[in-house]
């Protein structure tokens, strides 16, 4: 799948991300943006059929994922700092706040595990 048709797939999603973890018109929660976002990667990673993409696609989505978490999150960010962020005292802090079920959690921390190599520090 080329670039644009990746793009095109994923921007309704994260626009609604932005939507969702917009605090005011000009500030974004970028806790709870790191979750969806993590979350979004694990479930593409986990089923990519799923999301209509093959496995030769995730490399693709990854880069764009990766552009808009720089975007949000600031500069050198990428789905493994937000995979970071999850597997610190202050993620997990975040997702208690943030009400995420156990199970969600369950989810990103293995992805966590896998992704970082290095167990969660909850």
């Amino acid at each position: 799948m080329e670039l644009e048709e990746i793009q095109e797939r994923f921007t309704p999603v994260i626009e609604e991300i932005l939507d969702l973890c917009k605090i005011t018109d000009d500030l974004l929660d970028k806790e709870k943006f790191q979750v969806y976002m993590a979350t979004i990667w694990g479930n593409a990673v986990l089923e990519p059929t799923k999301s209509g993409l093959t496995e030769s696609d995730l490399e693709t989505l990854h880069d764009v994922l990766n552009e808009e978490i720089e975007t949000v999150v600031g500069k050198g960010s990428t789905i493994t700092s937000c995979y970071g962020f999850i597997a610190s005292k202050k993620g997990d802090e975040s997702m208690a706040r943030q009400q995420v079920t156990q199970r969600h959690r369950d989810f990103l921390y293995y992805f966590a595990r896998l992704i970082l190599g290095r167990e969660v520090e909850t």
